[in-house]
């Protein structure tokens, strides 16, 4: 960090929270990377104490359990803790998941997170998809110009024991040209902004494409698209208006309409997926969260990831 931008940082303690001032206590002063580990995850409860199974604030101490302390709120009589009701409850060897954020950040192996963290590979494989389950994969809001259009991977069944079909190479080609079952449709959504939403379907239709777009499209949104027949009714029951671009005709920009943005996120997915040389059907979505993670913007911080991993969960359209 050069000078000017330590000053402008450095002007802005005194609005730290107690908690913020906590968290950079404890980075400055070095602590055992078990006590960094468990100094983050305190900080899921919030200065408020607001008790996750009824919202009412003001809970009190009770003591610790696991390392970390527990709260009891004072409405409802239930305890809570920093993990309460997050993907990551239950998961052993807090001390380490401050280097599994790091491995995670570094997008790396499964192999090498076991490696960096002293843990079993089966359980790094655990932890990569507890850390993941919580992370945003749509933003709140979609607005202004925005673009959506589908993407397809091969379906894979690697890692199951007993197939439906003859197996086939890591890769490999699917057996019909075109589109077919053995495609799976991928939804990707973006808007001028930098905003995007990637998301499996279980098949291509309106309905489908409704559930996933209807919560994040801001009501006077444009939505652009290919020529799909899918669009235009989802566009319909949203009550906003819509643009197609007919790529087949040899159309690729009408003014300031057009998909191209929407194909970079494709080439940027199909990349991110093709490097981990692989990935099961049944884990998709959970690496299209990790795309969202760190593949778009700047790469986060391992306490960025553990805070990602640690958002209390939120309704997602259910395959």
């Amino acid at each position: 960090m050069d000078h000017e931008r330590f000053r402008e940082w450095f002007s802005r303690v005194d609005e730290l929270t107690a908690a913020q001032r906590k968290e950079v206590s404890a980075v400055l002063s070095e602590p055992p990377e078990g006590a960094a580990s468990l100094a983050a995850i305190e900080l899921g409860v919030d200065d408020e104490r607001r008790c996750p199974h009824c919202g009412a604030g003001g809970a009190v101490s009770r003591g610790k359990a696991r390392g970390l302390r527990r709260f009891r709120c004072k409405e409802c009589g239930r305890t809570f803790g920093a993990l309460t009701g997050t993907a990551l409850s239950g998961l052993h060897h807090k001390e380490r998941w401050l280097s599994f954020g790091a491995s995670l950040a570094e997008g790396e192996t499964i192999k090498a997170s076991a490696a960096r963290c002293g843990i079993a590979p089966s359980t790094a494989h655990r932890w990569r998809h507890r850390f993941l389950a919580a992370v945003r994969q749509a933003p709140e809001r979609l607005a202004g110009i925005v673009e959506a259009d589908e993407t397809f991977v091969l379906e894979s069944h690697k890692g199951q024991r007993k197939l439906d079909c003859k197996p086939r190479r890591r890769g490999g080609k699917a057996r019909k040209r075109g589109l077919s079952r053995e495609q799976v449709p991928v939804l990707v959504a973006a808007d001028r902004g930098g905003e995007t939403l990637s998301h499996t379907l279980p098949a291509l239709n309106a309905d489908n494409g409704k559930a996933v777009l209807g919560p994040v499209l801001a009501p006077d949104a444009l939505l652009v698209s290919d020529a799909n027949r899918c669009y235009p009714p989802v566009a319909a029951a949203l009550d906003i208006p819509h643009e197609s671009i007919n790529a087949s005709a040899g159309e690729r920009v009408r003014g300031a309409v057009h998909i191209q943005t929407v194909n970079s996120r494709h080439s940027q997915i199909k990349g991110f997926l093709r490097i981990r040389r692989g990935v099961a059907t049944k884990y998709l979505d959970s690496y299209l969260r990790w795309f969202h993670l760190i593949a778009l913007g700047d790469r986060p911080s391992p306490r960025a990831c553990l805070e990602a991993a640690m958002a209390k969960p939120c309704l997602r359209f259910a395959n």
